[in-house]
């Protein structure tokens, strides 16, 4: 059948650009203007440039560096202060480059995306600038003790490149540069050393792969009791990858890996790896969602010790290595621990770690060389605290609590469950001070690609959302990862639908406990979250009041020729598979729309630098629900790319915007 919105999916074509801003420009009229809009929109970036802020730090050599914006600074700086007046709370901050002054020397647009150290020389970094926002960025070495791009160094065109230290003098280049570079899906699919001094075209080709694979990437790990070690990922599936073993003369071999594992750190000699499925293994089974550490000497797998085994409420968030220990960020029922063990005597042996807050946990920084770990804290109602736990001595500090951005008396939270239609609990956070059925309440959900969603301090939410009396659901959908592996197994390919079984169920069971009703519930979902948002829109609108759906995949039939798309058939399908296209019919939020149907009023945001999901998603769905005469806006500026990277008032700017609509159609 004929898509009478396929011209949307050239972004170029004048005819997109036109529709786009004429759509982008009725929105801003009916939200985005006004002395309230201004109000909401200066306070918002009053917050986020408020110098209470905690600035996070990559601490190298006993100093802390930081990413900075402000008035002052829209596009931000990069600085450094002593470790010590750091945690005397006198920071003596030294700017050390502006991000607004590469606009000129690249001739284009340019936010900063990260700075990537050369932890045993800190001087030496490469800085990485994505172009308006977008994946595709240039890479350049800069000096910081000289302040200046290094001549004859290290820089790199913009493409999606991976490009990694190796050591003072040499860099891993995974190019994405040329269309020759890149994988069906536009990753780099080439792996080259190059050394200081050398052309690219003389730099020594490690690895290739095929054209239709995912991504390579390659990297150095740093052994802080042993040898460094080089290895190569080489991913033909988002979750399907070989992992290879470089040796000194550059030549590479694969590694006797799950082929799902995920390689989480290395020390004492040992990869850690995060088991995504059971492995059988001389007789025995290491289960899913483990973590299991593995002795490596020069590409051979040896043996392997469990360090850890998840239980039916718990995930193994992430990993970092010290000096001497592994650390692991676990969840268990969806709040955070951490544990950490100690090679010792031929076994890592868990240590007793001082006790942390209840909530979201994640580790924020680990200097390279030491036994401090730094450890982000926060709640829905409590702001984030920075602690620094000495692992060593097993001492935790309180280096920074950031202040209260609302006023949380009174505001309750509750973690209540619904059942799904396959009679499976869904757990979901309620936070708020009303439960009556007429409180506006906006649910978000995300649901993809085993990623968790945690009970994270709510800021701008809880000052414009809570503080007006309305309330905030986090739900933890099926193909998320607050669970583990199976969580995600449970809604992935064609069981994606379950993520939007399990949304429904939560919004359904909130009506059902009279804490809102449906014209009073607003659904909120970004990239993956914005298609399970949108499924469930389309799948039910008589049960929500209003759509938030931001940088989304909509037409699941498609999906795979646009953008990145391709990288993703391991969590929705294949659609040149008949199997598959059948159940990514059934999903398809864009599909599904009918014009013989009512849908509650819907705000859909993308950005024309979005070069991770295709913008013609955002469009197409817009173009259909206002062919159809349904309430719908489009919010589509030119930059910002899939993450949002741009100035604090443009982040303002569209929160605001998202607020102003949730107010007007959820009261």
């Amino acid at each position: 059948m004929h898509d009478a919105y396929a011209y949307l999916e050239d972004l170029n074509a004048p005819a997109t650009r036109q529709f786009a801003a004429g759509a982008h420009a009725e929105t801003l009229a009916r939200f985005c203007s006004g002395g309230d809009f201004d109000r909401l929109a200066e306070d918002i970036t009053r917050q986020l440039q408020d110098e209470r802020q905690i600035p996070f730090c990559q601490e190298h050599r006993a100093r802390m560096y930081h990413f900075y914006q402000s008035a002052d600074y829209p596009k931000g700086v990069y600085r450094v202060c002593s470790a010590a007046s750091y945690r005397a709370g006198m920071p003596d901050w030294q700017v050390l480059f502006s991000v607004a002054d590469f606009d000129e020397i690249l001739d284009d647009d340019v936010y900063l995306e990260g700075v990537s150290h050369y932890v045993e020389a800190p001087q030496q970094v490469l800085i990485t600038l994505s172009s308006a926002g977008a994946d595709a960025a240039y890479t350049l070495e800069f000096n910081l003790n000289e302040g200046a791009l290094v001549a004859g160094g290290f820089h790199f065109p913009p493409g999606k490149n991976h490009i990694a230290w190796r050591d003072a003098d040499s860099v891993w280049v995974c190019p994405a540069w040329d269309e020759r570079q890149l994988t069906r899906s536009g990753y780099p699919r080439e792996v080259w050393l190059l050394r200081r001094g050398q052309s690219f075209e003389e730099a020594l080709p490690v690895y290739q792969m095929a054209s239709d694979g995912v991504m390579v990437n390659a990297w150095r790990y740093l052994d802080a009791q042993g040898a460094p070690i080089d290895l190569i990922e080489a991913a033909d599936g988002f979750f399907s990858k070989d992992y290879l073993y470089v040796s000194p003369a550059g030549e590479a071999g694969r590694l006797n890996l799950p082929r799902d594992c995920e390689v989480v750190g290395y020390l004492a000699g040992q990869l850690m790896l995060q088991l995504r499925s059971d492995w059988v293994r001389a007789n025995q089974c290491y289960p899913a969602g483990a973590l299991v550490a593995v002795k490596l000497n020069k590409g051979d797998i040896g043996a392997a010790q469990v360090l850890f085994v998840p239980n039916e409420t718990q995930a193994l968030e992430s990993v970092e290595t010290t000096k001497r220990f592994v650390v692991a960020a676990i969840l268990d029922n969806v709040s955070g621990r951490l544990k950490a063990w100690r090679f010792s005597d031929g076994l890592w042996q868990e240590a007793e770690i001082p006790a942390l807050p209840q909530g979201a946990l994640e580790l924020a920084d680990q200097p390279w060389g030491g036994d401090v770990v730094y450890i982000a804290a926060s709640d829905f109602t409590t702001p984030l605290t920075l602690f620094a736990l000495d692992l060593n001595v097993m001492e935790l500090t309180v280096l920074r609590r950031q202040p209260k951005q609302f006023d949380s008396d009174g505001i309750k939270v509750q973690q209540l469950h619904a059942v799904s239609s396959d009679g499976i609990n869904i757990p979901y956070y309620h936070v708020g001070r009303s439960t009556a059925p007429d409180t506006p309440t906006l649910v978000y959900a995300y649901g993809g690609f085993g990623m968790p969603e945690l009970p994270h301090y709510l800021g701008t939410v809880g000052r414009h959302w809570l503080a007006q009396g309305n309330a905030f659901v986090l739900a933890n959908v099926r193909g998320g990862g607050e669970f583990g592996p199976r969580w995600h197994h449970a809604a992935q390919g064609s069981d994606k639908y379950k993520s939007v079984d399990d949304l429904l169920a939560v919004v359904r069971d909130l009506a059902a406990r009279g804490l809102s009703s449906p014209k009073h519930i607003g659904l909120q979902g970004g990239s993956n979250g914005g298609l399970i948002t949108a499924a469930a829109f389309a799948r039910e609108p008589h049960n929500i009041g209003a759509l938030v759906c931001e940088v989304p995949l909509t037409d699941m039939l498609n999906y795979t020729q646009l953008s990145a798309g391709a990288s993703w058939i391991e969590e929705y399908g294949d659609p040149e598979n008949p199997a598959e296209r059948e159940s990514l019919a059934a999903l398809s939020p864009y599909h599904r729309l009918s014009d013989g149907l009512n849908y509650p009023p819907a705000l859909i945001t993308t950005s024309f630098s979005d070069d991770r999901v295709h913008p013609a998603h955002a469009l197409k769905f817009y173009a259909k629900l206002r062919a159809n005469g349904q309430q719908c806006w489009l919010y589509a500026p030119g930059g910002g790319g899939h993450t949002g990277n741009g100035t604090q008032a443009q982040t303002a700017a569209e929160l605001a915007c998202v607020l102003r609509f949730l107010h007007n159609q959820l009261q």
